[in-house]
């Protein structure tokens, strides 16, 4: 259309040129000098139109050109992965890839010429969003060099997306604001990729820490319990025959206990042994737990509240393993409380056919340091405390294939979620398959 307006306002003005000069000539000029005139108008309109053309012809190439390179980037920028964005000095849009616009549900949007800010009025959901991203602009205009931030985007299903976001100030040779480049990846995955396999060289490393204290426990343990039987023995035979130092001899007695029962700790260390699951009621075995728990409660003025539902929790376990891992978790529940606090057990079916079981108290809480160290053997929060009692734990959680995780804010309490299958896959002996 503008070139068919190009052609007639030539062919008009070409027109009104001719007649016009031609008019002027004949009776203005004398009649010895019209030739002369006539050629030179005509040489004239041929340098001038030529000029023109000329000009026209340079300036569509350049167009052209120019409408050839914006279609490349276009390509370029559309095919990336990336969100791609062009913006003036001034933080308005100027060209975005698909990516970008589908991102911040923008497509059908005229985007080009407006700033974040204005662009988040057309989509409340990254409206919040959009107006940050001026916020860390302006970041890489003060910093004056390339900045890289990461910018966490919300999802329709409830969750974040993370971005590393690259922003490439440009400037004029004055140092005014000529354009910013920002371009942002999803690292996503790549964060959920770290996490696990931090998560998996911590289970690796609590492993090893694990093997090492059973191979100490395999090598010292009986040879501890041998003298410490005859210890036991002789400070009984004090008792009965020097009345006069009872005290002294229960103290003994009771310190031997003591080591008695950290060997016995260390022996549950030890080389793993084969584990014989039966089924068994859950609900049985935290009332049980919760009974013989109920008189030192009591000594700590600490109340025990229940929540177990109606329905039944038959489970594939050692029961004797899971009577452990629950005293040893409510009893520090109830050391940690404070006096006339609580003490809280929930039991509930999780999906995928497990059951979570979550002990809470409103005590003194873990400190983030010490939680990070939680059930490392021989690391304890408690004066006398070997660790061990939460090390036995985590390896009895491990080896009911379940989970274990710690939850505690200091002086708020701590809570405990534990999570077990409630059946346990076998493995087939293939000597005994039949056919």
């Amino acid at each position: 259309m503008r070139k068919k307006r190009l052609v007639i306002l030539y062919f008009i003005t070409s027109l009104i040129w001719i007649f016009t000069s031609n008019y002027l000539i004949h009776h203005f000029v004398p009649s010895g000098l019209v030739w002369q005139l006539e050629r030179m108008k005509e040489v004239f309109y041929v340098v001038v139109t030529g000029g023109f053309l000329y000009f026209f012809m340079n300036k569509s190439k350049e167009l052209n050109e120019s409408k050839q390179d914006q279609e490349r980037l276009s390509t370029l920028i559309n095919s990336m992965v990336d969100f791609v964005n062009f913006k003036d000095g001034e933080g308005r849009w100027i060209e975005a890839n698909e990516f970008g616009l589908k991102l911040f549900q923008l497509e059908h949007i005229d985007y080009r010429g407006k700033k974040d800010s204005e662009l988040a009025q057309y989509t409340n959901f990254y409206g919040e969003a959009l107006i940050n991203c001026e916020v860390t602009d302006e970041e890489a205009w003060r910093n004056k060099k390339i900045t890289r931030v990461e910018e966490v985007l919300p999802v329709h299903d409830g969750s974040t997306k993370i971005f590393d976001t690259i922003k490439v100030p440009l400037f004029n040779p004055d140092g005014t604001r000529q354009g910013l480049v920002v371009i942002g990846r999803d690292i996503t995955e790549k964060r959920d990729m770290v996490q696990q396999l931090e998560e998996r060289e911590e289970r690796l490393r609590r492993t090893e820490k694990l093997s090492v204290v059973g191979e100490l426990a395999a090598s010292v343990a009986h040879e501890i319990r041998n003298p410490l039987t005859s210890l036991k023995g002789f400070v009984q035979l004090m008792q009965v025959e020097d009345p006069k130092h009872q005290m002294y001899y229960q103290i003994m007695h009771d310190e031997l206990n003591r080591i008695n029962f950290i060997v016995g700790e260390l022996l549950l260390l030890a080389k793993p042994q084969l584990v014989k699951f039966t089924t068994v009621e859950l609900k049985k075995i935290l009332h049980d737990v919760i009974s013989l728990l109920s008189t030192e409660a009591s000594l700590y003025n600490v109340r025990i509240e229940s929540h177990f539902p109606d329905e039944n929790f038959p489970i594939e376990c050692e029961p004797n393993q899971l009577k452990q891992l629950f005293i040893n978790i409510i009893k520090n529940a109830i050391e940690a409380s404070i006096n006339g606090g609580m003490v809280s057990i929930v039991l509930d079916r999780n999906e995928d056919d497990q059951v979570s079981i979550l002990i809470k108290d409103n005590g003194c809480g873990i400190s983030d340091e010490r939680l990070k160290k939680i059930g490392e053997p021989f690391y304890s929060s408690k004066e006398k405390g070997t660790g061990l009692g939460l090390t036995v734990s985590f390896k009895i959680v491990q080896s009911h294939k379940g989970t274990i995780k710690f939850n505690s804010q200091k002086n708020q309490g701590t809570s405990v979620s534990i999570s077990l299958p409630l059946t346990q896959e076998i493995p087939i002996d293939n000597d005994h398959k039949t056919a």
